[in-house]
């Protein structure tokens, strides 16, 4: 019978918690050719040397291409031989062009992939010849290449002692790596119980919640990590574009789980599994350590599918982009990061409400001035404060739109639209309520995935951007938060969406779908057939924006708007 190892199995810097199938499975553990280069550039650079100014040997960067089922390396470089007589140098042989190479990848006893000089060969750019360099340059250079050796790592030993039997056999030559295919008999171990799963179509208790959190958090903690580091190692702004937009595909995913989505096996697998195509695109080939590693993952899946990924794997996974660090990088913190956001274009919330413009009109007059002053945090209202409670909330969403318009480069054909999101997505998302009565006492509105408040922000998808705190407690703010997001996802996908299917109804729309949904649900409202649950969402939304639009007046009793 199947059991799951307790124990973990460790592959280019990944950690599994394995399932011992009782049959042999074999793993290609992958090295990028540019990593190779970059590894013999380190092992040549001593080859080069100077005695004076006319006697020595200078090698510049090697490359490394695929030749068939062999490797070319080109070193690039110059040399002479001479001696300075009079001030100047007598050469006997001087030579610029590039050293060639023809090497056939093994694995030795240690598990190291090594090079053996099949060919080589010097070629003057002067289309000259130099014997006497090309000797020195073998005496030096020959030895070093076959004395070369890549160390697949520590963790292939881990391998080994979490495995009933591990063979590395003879490397292969791709286009863009050499390929150790790694045989491996899983061990039996430890069984390890799954998280607890809520029966088919039944809503999960807060127990499971609770539990899926815990298992899903290690996951969020590693993209976040992942996508934090390499956002603030350049100044990419397409790069960023696309960091971010995972970071907010992914968490949009989680959010579903934890909304009573189901998915075969570990929730954290199918995570990784759908996000590292992407990733690694990304990654590479910066990265390639990370890349290397993922791959290896991404391949024991493909192996022996129903693997779940362990938490310590995902943090030796995201320590090989900063290994000296100290700090845990699977930490998960709910506190605003300043730098990260600023990096995304993630605006800070200095001020909370916009100030009220001065009475315009005699009906202003018929707020109650006890209601007019009173503060809309922690306000729940009741039947007969409602119009008073729809008067201050719909000014609120006004001004605040306006002021995010006021810093937003859109044309007036979206403005116009963006006014009247605004109010349509705090009606569907809350009715716009921040608060409700719970066991008697005054708290914020929060839905099972954690959704929170009038604009129902989620936390764990803007978890590090904004203050969570506020998000619950302070109204205008979860306004603020809510007009921002939306303000984004608008000019980000809605936008462009609307342009490549030439409808401009679209904007809207798929403003919201992504405010819904995540960046991958911009165009949802247009399959055929739909998802029904979505459908029903999408087609509610398009009723409540085009009775604002029209002029219609909220009503919070019901939750709809009055048509004029």
């Amino acid at each position: 019978m199947c059991v799951t190892l307790l124990r973990v199995l460790a592959l280019g810097g990944v950690l599994l918690a394995c399932r011992a199938l009782g049959a042999q499975v074999e793993i290609p553990v992958r090295v990028s050719l540019e990593t190779l280069s970059e590894a013999l550039a380190t092992q040549l650079a001593a080859a080069s040397y100077r005695e004076g100014p006319c006697r020595y040997l200078k090698l510049g960067t090697p490359t490394v291409q695929a030749d068939g089922v062999r490797l070319r390396l080109a070193v690039p470089g110059s040399g002479a031989l001479g001696v300075a007589m009079g001030g100047n140098c007598q050469t006997a042989a001087a030579w610029r062009g590039t050293m060639h190479f023809t090497l056939k990848p093994r694995i030795d006893r240690s598990g190291r992939v090594r090079v053996h000089i099949v060919d080589s060969r010097l070629a003057d750019e002067r289309g000259g010849v130099a014997p006497l360099i090309w000797d020195l340059a073998k005496q030096r250079v020959h030895p070093r290449i076959e004395r070369f050796a890549y160390d697949l790592g520590s963790p292939l030993q881990m391998l080994g002692a979490a495995a009933q039997g591990i063979e590395l056999r003879q490397p292969r030559v791709e286009s863009t790596h050499v390929v150790v295919p790694v045989a491996i008999e899983l061990a039996d171990a430890w069984l390890v119980a799954p998280p607890p799963a809520a029966a088919p179509g039944a809503p999960l208790t807060d127990a499971e919640v609770e539990a899926l959190e815990k298992v899903l958090e290690p996951w969020d903690a590693f993209l976040y990590y992942v996508v934090r580091h390499v956002a603030l190692d350049g100044e990419d702004a397409a790069l960023r574009q696309r960091l971010f937009t995972l970071l907010l595909e992914s968490r949009y995913q989680l959010v579903a789980l934890l909304s009573g989505d189901t998915v075969a096996g570990d929730p954290v697998r199918a995570l990784f599994l759908d996000a590292w195509s992407e990733l690694r695109e990304i990654l590479a080939p910066r990265y390639s350590l990370l890349v290397d590693a993922g791959d290896v993952l991404a391949a024991l899946e493909s192996a022996a599918p129903g693997l779940p990924v362990s938490t310590d794997g995902l943090r030796q996974l995201a320590r090989t982009l900063a290994p000296g660090a100290a700090a845990d990088p699977l930490a998960y913190d709910w506190s605003v990061d300043a730098e990260l956001s600023r990096v995304f274009g993630v605006d800070e919330i200095s001020e909370t409400e916009p100030a009220p413009p001065p009475t315009r009109s005699w009906l202003d007059l018929f707020i109650p001035n006890a209601y007019a002053n009173t503060p809309l945090d922690r306000w729940v209202p009741t039947r007969a404060e409602l119009p008073a409670y729809e008067a201050r909330v719909g000014g609120l969403l006004g001004r605040t739109a306006t002021s995010e318009l006021a810093r937003a480069k859109l044309a007036p054909s979206h403005e116009r639209v963006y006014r009247h999101l605004v109010p349509t997505t705090a009606l569907i998302e809350s009715c716009w309520r921040q608060y409700v009565v719970r066991g008697g006492k005054v708290s914020y509105l929060r839905s099972q995935a954690a959704s929170v408040g009038i604009m129902q922000i989620n936390q764990r998808v803007w978890r590090g951007f904004y203050d969570m705190e506020r998000v619950r407690w302070d109204t205008a703010y979860n306004i603020r938060a809510g007009a921002q997001i939306l303000l984004r996802y608008l000019k980000d996908y809605a936008v462009p969406f609307a342009e490549r299917t030439g409808n401009p109804e679209h904007v809207a729309r798929a403003a919201y779908a992504v405010y819904n949904g995540g960046p991958r649900a911009v165009g949802r409202f247009t399959k055929s057939p739909p998802h029904p649950r979505e459908a029903r969402v999408d087609e509610r939304l398009w009723t409540l924006y085009r009775a604002i639009a029209a002029g219609g007046d909220v009503d919070l009793a019901s939750c709809s708007v009055k048509e004029l």
